[in-house]
């Protein structure tokens, strides 16, 4: 053992200054440094040199790479801190070169999960477009941002002009509700708050409408537009010719049009306009001649046209959107009047002379004879449904459950459109509003100046005449609200 002393001061002992010396020459000095600010201390090469030719060659030339390192950085010569605050060779360091150390560790360690958070969102995001999910989730938005609008908008109230002539449709959604003419189309909250208006230009305007935006298509053309209850959405010029469209709740589109390899094809295009799939159809299937989706839009009814040995042949298909193969539910020579879904699983179609049940995946399950009556109009609320019937000068209210079964039927005075709601239900006569209860006593009526053309019900009653909304209440809601 020996000691590298600084006059009289002893620095280093042996086992140190092994570990710490640099060669010079060995046969002169060796340079030993003890980290202290240019304080260098040179010894005889007898009995230094022995022990650092033995016992530091292989540290040597680590700590000359090291240093070589720390040169290329610009940095000065630091050794990493050890756990518990000391340095490689046992000495302590002050408190705050630990505090620093630590906190150099802590902002590595904060740039990692950064890059590593990073990347991980830009994976989740690339995902997200490849499958669609990113589209469908800001199309989600939209409509949440129309929702509250709509409710934070002040209610203007009722009576409005709307503009239209003629009404040729009338749709109502979440909120809200469309009508058209054959020039324009407007669209008002049920507060009386016009949300828009639009000039399609299309020579034969047609309108199908979910909850939250609906399709305004051209039947002698090829062009489309998907309008939310505020504003556009998307407009299409299609390929081929447009017979006939349909829109779900959830915003799914499907638009059958003519085609030059088939009969007709059906495509159904998802909330952001990219095509879900497509079906051919055949001339024993059909072209279609109505549509609707399930509450759900899984599902697709399908009502087509054919000819089969020179007679009439409609068919009723159901079309799963996540297998796309149609199941075909009936063939016969009536062609369904309306067609709609009374819950996920089960449609109603109603024929010239019958309304039937059926079950999505076949097989029918209810059945109702109108008794030689011609159908006016049809009403669903949920799984239940009415029917308007007309024999002659005598109509007929008829409410069904979900099986078919009659809740209630009898005469009533001539109308020309019925609505189910609750424990209600009401008609729209050539002279006004008449009220019902749910079995066939009468309630209320309401004769008004000009005839009415449609009728909705929300949380008020609305009625549209010529180019009036207004809004048709309870005479005991009436004279309350007078006094």
């Amino acid at each position: 053992m020996f000691e590298i002393r600084c006059g009289a001061t002893p620095l280093l002992n042996a086992a140190t200054a092994v570990r710490r010396c640099c060669m010079i020459s060995a046969e002169r000095r060796i340079l030993i440094t003890d980290n202290r600010p240019k304080t260098v201390i040179f010894v005889g090469t007898s009995e230094a040199a022995k022990s650092c030719a033995d016992a530091s060659e292989f540290r040597r030339n680590s700590e000359i790479l090291s240093q070589q390192r720390t040169a290329k950085t610009g940095g000065a010569a630091m050794k990493k801190l050890h756990r518990g605050g000391s340095n490689p060779d046992g000495e302590p360091l002050s408190a705050g070169r630990v505090e620093y150390l630590e906190a150099a560790r802590q902002r590595v360690r904060r740039r990692r999960l950064r890059r590593t958070a990073i990347l991980l969102a830009a994976l989740i995001l690339v995902t997200l477009f490849a499958t669609g999910a990113v589209g469908a989730s800001i199309a989600r938005v939209k409509d949440l941002v129309d929702t509250v609008h709509i409710a934070l908008s002040p209610a203007v109230g009722w009576p409005q002009q709307t503009g239209l002539g003629d009404l040729t449709a009338v749709q109502p959604m979440s909120g809200s509700f469309a009508a058209m003419d054959e020039d324009a189309c407007v669209v008002y909250s049920l507060g009386g708050t016009r949300l828009a208006g639009i000039q399609s230009g299309y020579a034969r305007p047609a309108l199908a409408a979910g909850k939250t935006r609906f399709v305004l298509y051209n039947r002698s053309g090829n062009e489309l537009r998907v309008e939310s209850r505020t504003q556009n959405l998307y407009s299409k010029t299609l390929e081929n010719s447009i017979y006939l469209c349909a829109m779900s709740d959830t915003g799914t589109l499907a638009v059958a049009t003519d085609s030059a390899d088939s009969t007709a094809r059906l495509t159904v295009y998802t909330p952001t306009m990219s095509e879900q799939l497509h079906w051919d159809m055949t001339g024993t299937q059909g072209t279609p001649v109505r549509m609707a989706f399930a509450a759900d839009s899984r599902r697709l009814a399908v009502a087509a046209v054919t000819s089969s040995a020179g007679q009439l042949q409609a068919n009723l298909f159901v079309l799963s959107l996540a297998q796309g193969d149609p199941v075909q539910l009936s063939s016969g020579d009536s062609v369904p009047q309306w067609l709609g879904w009374l819950n996920n699983d089960t449609v109603l179609a109603v024929y010239e002379n019958c309304a039937v049940v059926y079950g999505a995946d076949g097989g029918e399950r209810g059945r109702f004879d109108l008794g030689g009556g011609s159908l006016v109009s049809v009403s669903q609320d949920g799984a239940n449904a009415a029917l308007l019937l007309e024999n002659g000068q005598v109509c007929t209210a008829v409410l069904l459950d979900k099986d078919l079964n009659v809740q209630y039927s009898g005469n009533v005075p001539a109308a020309n459109q019925i609505l189910r709601r609750g424990q209600n239900f009401y008609l729209l006569t050539d002279s006004g509003v008449e009220c019902f209860a749910a079995d066939g006593v009468y309630q209320w009526g309401q004769t008004l100046s000009v005839r009415p053309q449609a009728l909705i019900a929300g949380k008020q009653l609305l009625v549209l005449c010529g180019n009036t909304v207004q809004q048709i209440a309870p005479p005991e809601q009436t004279a309350s609200s007078a006094q």
